[in-house]
């Protein structure tokens, strides 16, 4: 258990520095900048905050990992914790947004208020609901253009404090909207109802999450040879925003694999230290 929470911990802390990036490079850096640092920069858009969204997840799956121990009482109990932590992020958030409005902390109220619904299911219902958030995501997207609300000139969402406004932002549009952001969560619950101390864990989640980095990333750079349309490019090649499927698939395993890299750190050095 020691090795494991190192792992995490690890990992959580790779996320938290790489968001404080992300935001310090939206805010004063320049994404068109070619020089290595900018290139350094660059690095961590997106891969950070689904990381840590992954990662929050696997923690609520975590505190809830004896399920076969559990009385009705205790699930009530489990679940009303987590429903606390939940509206303390929402209320925090929503006045952070007052001073950031890229916000993400009252979004992963929001993603645990889902999630302490869903958190005693059996864990394959956590994979439906991630592809169901991604699923919806893309409906809506033909349903209503993403630019709706938004100022991307200066990158504002003038209306958010708007009852459509702030449903649509949070919900479809926004920084890290529920629908398809929910899906990282949701992947996260999976991983942490998964034995870790088994190394064949570790192994396939590597392996997966390797694959289908490659598949997106091997799809990207096949279009560089390819004659498709400016929507289709685009589709490929989104980033962040919006969230559309190669973004989501590439992040998903990029989070896989860094997860179980940072296990596989913490279990030699703890292994050579004799731990």
């Amino acid at each position: 258990m020691k090795k494991r929470i190192i792992g995490f911990d690890l990992a959580r802390a790779y996320a938290i520095f790489g968001m404080f990036i992300v935001n310090f490079n939206m805010v004063f850096g320049n994404h068109d900048d070619s020089s290595l640092l900018g290139k350094f920069l660059v690095l961590f858009s997106g891969h950070s905050s689904t990381v840590f969204v992954i990662l929050a997840g696997m923690g609520v799956a975590l505190m809830t990992n004896r399920l076969q121990e559990y009385t009705v009482e205790d699930r009530k109990r489990l679940r009303y914790t987590i429903l606390k932590r939940a509206a303390f992020l929402l209320i925090f958030g929503m006045l952070f947004c007052y001073w950031w409005p890229a916000d993400i902390l009252h979004l992963y109220g929001g993603y645990m208020s889902i999630g302490a619904l869903l958190v005693f299911m059996d864990k394959k219902y956590y994979l439906i609901a991630a592809l169901l958030f991604i699923v919806i995501f893309h409906i809506l997207l033909l349903v209503i253009p993403f630019e709706t609300g938004w100022n991307l000139a200066t990158l504002e969402y003038p209306n958010f404090w708007t009852v459509s406004g702030f449903i649509r932002n949070t919900f479809y549009n926004g920084w890290n909207p529920i629908f398809p952001w929910f899906a990282y969560f949701a992947i996260g619950l999976y991983l942490g109802r998964l034995d870790w101390t088994l190394k064949h864990t570790q192994q396939k989640v590597f392996i997966t999450g390797l694959i289908l980095y490659l598949f997106v990333e091997g799809i990207r750079y096949g279009t560089s040879f390819m004659k498709l349309s400016t929507e289709i490019r685009e589709f490929i090649h989104a980033d962040y925003i919006p969230p559309v499927l190669p973004f989501l698939l590439n992040t998903i395993g990029f989070g896989m694999m860094l997860i179980t890299g940072f296990m596989f750190i913490s279990q030699y050095i703890s292994e050579k230290n004799g731990l």
